[in-house]
């Protein structure tokens, strides 16, 4: 957690701290309503840090922030201290998580050529943000492989990209 000093722009400070920051979004009946809490997931989401949503919604979010998937989602009661210690423990798994995948792309990127990319989660759409400007992308994930629903939205949206869970990939690039 870092303060912002006095005299800084929070917007360029929060912006810059999420690139190397793990995030724990707590979702409340207004979270979706505002642009700041957006903007923070899309930037986690696009800089593939650590991330776990605190359900904490009480009556209703009129408009899911279609964002916020694909990472864990920790039931949260506004007034359960208690439940603080699990979604630590949640976000450490996803620090754990993303630097074991961190590790084994190393081990394997060596044989990868430019038109791969690894991400750390299961993609989904925004994770197209990063390949728009490019053909012919495979995008590698981890295990297990998402679904056909799933990958025919992508052929539909990104007919260019392939999707690959790791295993997937290495099967392919085995002699």
């Amino acid at each position: 957690m870092h303060d912002i000093p006095a005299g800084l722009r929070f917007n360029k400070v929060i912006l810059l701290k999420i690139k190397v920051s793990a995030v724990v979004a707590v979702h409340t009946d207004s979270y979706s309503s505002r642009e700041w809490c957006r903007r923070e997931i899309i930037e986690a989401k696009r800089w593939n840090v650590p991330l776990v949503v605190a359900n904490c919604i009480s009556n209703l979010d009129e408009r899911a922030f279609p964002y916020m998937g694909n990472v864990p989602i920790v039931r949260m009661e506004p007034e359960a201290a208690d439940r603080i210690d699990y979604i630590v423990s949640r976000l450490l798994d996803e620090v754990l998580k993303d630097f074991l995948w961190r590790c084994r792309v190393k081990l394997v990127s060596a044989s990868a050529g430019d038109d791969i990319m690894f991400i750390p989660r299961p993609p989904e759409l925004i994770s197209l943000a990063g390949v728009s400007d490019k053909e012919n992308m495979t995008l590698v994930y981890p295990d297990p492989p998402i679904g056909a629903e799933e990958q025919g939205l992508f052929q539909v949206v990104a007919p260019k990209v392939r999707l690959r869970s790791m295993t997937e990939w290495l099967a392919e690039a085995a002699p």
